[in-house]
């Protein structure tokens, strides 16, 4: 997994690339949705926008992420990429909403005439190639960074990559003489479209709450119980901002050693739980294991 300034760049990169890929994606669907009059053509470049928007998020969070702590953020900034996610949460909904009272009004008063044309196809064919490459590569760019943004990212576009599959269901279902395949084809994206509001208000909602990552104390006391010299770690408390997670625990320490031994015990730690988590930060504070000599644990 890279690290440090290397994983930031490599992030920023496949950030803008995803962006660029995401703005094309747009620019071509509304062409092809002009160019045939189909509403689930439109709701998909819709969709689109709202990836777009998350790539700029995306970016945005990674490259402020990084920024240390200040006076007015002790903490530093990773809860920006919580109140970007909200935004993004907006915007999802509201475009749900939005098509299905489309899809509902065609359906209610006649449906209009989708004009299937060679240009429009090609248009959709390349959009669908895009979508497979952007998604895979994001995938890619994720698991090599450790990057939460961009696995972000990669799911919404996977959800675009699906969508784009229904439009297409819903230009056969056209060809084969069903007009209203399309309008129903809307609706499908719709329902993408509140699965992935409804999974996304949660993260939101466990991050803004300090929600704790589900199994990851057990796996933190696990790891720390078996640093050398660690005899108990109990207390500990964790939450998420965004990509960054933060950690603080009490651990007990043999009293006989120095403070400089129990210094480089709780320097090791932070080493091993890093290696592991590199985004969680670690505050330890170390209490000393049978104050007198006599009762304390051989080392």
């Amino acid at each position: 997994m890279l690290t440090g300034a290397h994983s930031v760049g490599y992030r920023l990169r496949a950030a803008r690339i995803s962006i660029a890929a995401a703005a094309i994606m747009v620019v071509g669907k509304l062409a092809a949705g002009f160019l045939t009059n189909s509403l689930a053509i439109f709701s998909d470049a819709g969709h689109s926008s709202v990836d777009m928007l998350a790539a700029i998020i995306s970016f945005i969070a990674i490259r402020n992420a990084g920024k240390p702590p200040d006076p007015d953020h002790h903490y530093g900034h990773a809860k920006f990429e919580s109140l970007g996610a909200l935004i993004e949460l907006v915007f999802l909904v509201g475009l749900g909403i939005a098509i299905v009272d489309n899809a509902l009004a065609r359906l209610a008063g006649g449906t209009q005439e989708i004009q299937l044309n060679v240009i429009g196809i090609l248009l959709i064919a390349a959009s669908f190639s895009v979508d497979v490459w952007r998604t895979v590569s994001l995938n890619v760019a994720a698991r090599r960074s450790g990057s939460e943004a961009l696995a972000a990212s990669a799911t919404h576009f996977l959800a675009d990559l699906l969508t784009t599959v229904v439009v297409i269901v819903g230009i056969v279902a056209t060809a084969l003489g069903f007009p209203r395949g399309d309008s129903f084809a809307a609706l499908g994206i719709a329902a993408v479209l509140a699965y992935l509001s409804i999974r996304l208000g949660r993260r939101i909602f466990s991050s803004l709450s300090d929600r704790a990552p589900a199994g990851l104390a057990s796996e933190v006391e696990t790891i720390v119980s078996s640093v050398e010299h660690v005899i108990e770690v109990h207390d500990i408390r964790i939450r998420q901002a965004g990509s960054q997670m933060f950690a603080e625990m009490h651990v007990y320490l043999d009293a006989r050693l120095s403070l400089e031994a129990a210094h480089d015990v709780l320097d090791n730690i932070e080493r091993v739980l890093q290696a592991r988590f590199p985004t969680l930060h670690i505050v330890t504070h170390p209490e000393p294991w049978g104050a007198d000599v006599s009762e304390a644990p051989p080392t």
